[in-house]
């Protein structure tokens, strides 16, 4: 964009002709300065700043690529007392289609069976005009009809309201992705995300219940979170401002970027431990009782971040985070966030190390490399698990880490007292700050 200089030198003027033009020249440069000024008003602050501010130090994205990106502008209240929660979403992506469109799907996750909640669209606008919608059969997708067709490469606007609701009441020990449960409101999937596509069709599998939900293209997400200010957030991606309003509630605005999705956690019991490595902010969640296991967690995080950093490239956030979630005893990634079942903190404490390296390896392979995680599940997965060779060569050498490989049933019989381990928790043990 270029700049009206700020100050203006004139020639001394010669002739009476010089003089008249003055006004006129004074005229035309106080008309740019007012256009330009009306055009910065209209453009405001980068919105991309915020995301940049999600970065480690050293990371990088070139301009082009991250304007080209889909921009999610997320607002959610989230109402655990009466089990609600309402909000609306922006979102400005380029049309990936090389056919023009008069329709666009989002996937509405939360009304899965396996989910057992409800998101429901209230209001749908495309490029400012009011479009009609509806879901399909399985209410997991929804149809946006656009009476003039979009253009392949055309920047395409959507603006959704919604509202949802965790409707199951689930016990504790229930595996719960989505809802209330162990003293956790868990947001999976609570807003509508834009379907992916393969070649010229939309995504609208309904997944499997034991497997991924679904895949999506790298985005840049600011999301503001309205909850009540006696619950700790675990949020993907790093914490912008914070706010409290005389109503008791609290404000957060979080942003990442590029990432696959969005999510959060909120418990009023939720207790942190925390340290830096690599330019990286890890952070361990869990509940007072098993903040022991915790610990072992954020040792585990630090020292899968250094080994992975080395093997597969630099991780790109500085935020990072692993959560005690209501998942039984099994895990799911979601970017700069890993959540692990709460049974793992108490009565499988020794899958704990197992586990918390297995997800922090998807923050490579499923976030930063992506994949069609629903026909191809063991892509993603795979590498995973090759990825727990490669953190336990690094970790205890590799002789440990093949007989490992050669006897899985042996990672789960590992003394946990082994010299090594120990002198490494010893020496991550002073990182620990809170």
């Amino acid at each position: 964009m270029s700049q009206v200089p700020h100050r203006f030198v004139f020639a001394a003027p010669r002739r009476a002709a010089n003089r008249l033009l003055l006004p006129v020249i004074l005229a035309f440069v106080l008309t740019a300065l007012l256009l330009g000024g009306c055009a910065l008003a209209r453009r405001g602050p980068d919105r991309l700043d915020e995301i940049r501010q999600s970065w480690r130090a050293g990371f990088s994205v070139p301009a082009a690529e991250l304007e080209a990106m889909p921009f999610y502008s997320i607002t959610v209240q989230v109402d655990p007392a009466n089990r609600v929660y309402t909000g609306s979403l922006d979102l400005d992506f380029p049309l990936s289609s090389t056919l023009p469109l008069a329709e666009l799907w989002f996937r509405t996750y939360p009304n899965l069976l396996a989910f057992g909640g409800n998101l429901e669209v209230t209001g749908a606008r495309v490029n400012g005009k009011t479009v009609p919608y509806a879901p399909d059969g399985s209410r997991t997708s929804l149809q946006l009809a656009v009476a003039d067709p979009l253009q392949p490469g055309e920047r395409v606007n959507v603006s959704l309201d919604y509202r949802g609701r965790f409707e199951r009441i689930s016990e504790p020990g229930e595996y719960t992705i989505f809802g209330i449960n162990e003293d956790t409101t868990s947001l999976t999937g609570f807003y509508p995300i834009l379907a992916a596509r393969r070649g010229e069709e939309w995504v609208l599998d309904v997944p499997h219940p034991q497997g991924d939900v679904g895949f999506h293209d790298a985005a840049a997400y600011r999301v503001n979170l309205k909850f009540p200010s006696d619950q700790v957030i675990v949020a993907t991606g790093s914490e912008v401002t914070r706010t409290v309003g005389t109503d008791g509630w609290t404000t957060a605005r979080y942003a990442i970027g590029p990432a696959r999705e969005f999510t959060a956690l909120l418990s009023p019991r939720f207790q942190i431990l925390e340290l830096e490595s690599l330019g990286t902010r890890i952070r361990s969640y869990a509940m007072p009782e098993t903040l022991d296991a915790a610990r072992s967690a954020l040792y585990s995080a630090q020292a899968a971040l250094q080994i992975y950093s080395d093997q597969f490239g630099q991780y790109p956030y500085r935020e990072m985070a692993v959560a005690q979630a209501p998942l039984t005893f099994k895990g799911m990634e979601f970017p700069s966030v890993s959540l692990i079942g709460s049974q793992v903190y108490s009565l499988y404490l020794k899958d704990l190390e197992n586990l918390v390296v297995h997800e922090i390896a998807h923050q490579w392979w499923y976030n930063q490399v992506g994949s069609d995680q629903v026909r191809n599940p063991w892509l993603d997965e795979g590498l995973a698990e090759y990825s727990m060779y490669e953190y336990y060569a690094g970790r205890d050498g590799a002789a440990i880490a093949d007989d490992l490989r050669q006897q899985p049933e042996a990672a789960q019989r590992r003394p946990t007292d082994r010299a090594r381990g120990v002198g490494l928790q010893e020496r991550l043990r002073d990182g620990c700050v809170r």
